[in-house]
């Protein structure tokens, strides 16, 4: 290939792997938040010797409050996959 041909531009990706990117990237970052916020809060060794934190209610109470945190940063995640994919071109 001669020099005056090569294009140092990067290739842009396909529809489908430009889709793929965006939703393993965005479930990364949500999941890498959620796992955040949740040891942040729980230490796993109290829970291994059955000590749970004296701020914990009724087990059902903090699985509840667990699966609409988890949810929220699902919904999150789903927004931010629409918006990057429904992103405009930039030049």
């Amino acid at each position: 290939m001669s020099p005056q041909t090569r294009t140092d531009a990067p290739r842009a990706l396909s529809r489908p792997a430009r889709v793929a990117a965006i939703i393993v990237w965005s479930s990364f970052l949500a999941a890498a938040i959620a796992t955040m916020f949740c040891f942040a809060f729980v230490d796993p060794s109290a829970l291994a010797a059955g000590e749970p934190p004296a701020w914990w209610g009724p087990r059902m109470h903090v699985y509840a409050i667990g699966f609409f945190f988890f949810w929220l940063v699902g919904a999150c995640a789903a927004t931010i996959s629409w918006s990057l994919a429904n992103a405009r071109r930039r030049p």
